[in-house]
């Protein structure tokens, strides 16, 4: 194949794709993002995603910290995602446009466990996270269901 033509698909891809950079959402969705000025360009933020990254950081300092015991962390875990997730479900099924601090904030809990939990995991070897992991997914995977299920239904 033609390099020419590999860089050119390679740019247009690119182009196509870099408004997902900072935020995986759709025009329509920009109202769940935090909108910065650069120059002369907004650039979109994921509400959530600006509170997970950090929280990651964060987790993973208090994990390689040792703060709170074993027991605690685990607890923090379990807790801490329930936030975003009540948070995303509230502004999913009912018609109200939430807040992007709130996201924001209940993101930062969600890193703090994720990066509490990859410590725990990986380093610790305890496998409760997975537990609790599987929880959440199980739990978000029937409410994507129904959310779909409603999408298709309103349609």
């Amino acid at each position: 194949m033609n390099h020419d033509v590999l860089r050119r698909e390679l740019r247009e891809g690119l182009a196509e794709t870099r408004r997902y950079l900072l935020s995986h959402h759709e025009p329509a969705e920009y109202d769940r993002c935090h909108r910065l000025r650069v120059g002369s360009r907004t650039v979109h933020l994921c509400a959530r995603c600006s509170g997970i990254y950090p929280g990651i950081l964060a987790g993973i300092a208090i994990f390689l910290l040792g703060v709170g015991s074993s027991g605690i962390q685990i607890a923090a875990i379990a807790v801490l995602p329930l936030f975003a997730l009540v948070d995303w479900a509230a502004t999913t099924f009912r018609p109200i446009t939430g807040s992007n601090r709130i996201r924001t904030i209940t993101g930062g809990l969600l890193g703090i466990a994720y990066g509490l939990g990859l410590g725990r995991l990986l380093l610790g070897g305890d496998l409760r996270v997975l537990a609790v992991g599987v929880g959440y997914g199980v739990l978000a995977a029937v409410l994507l269901v129904w959310e779909r299920r409603g999408e298709s239904e309103a349609d």
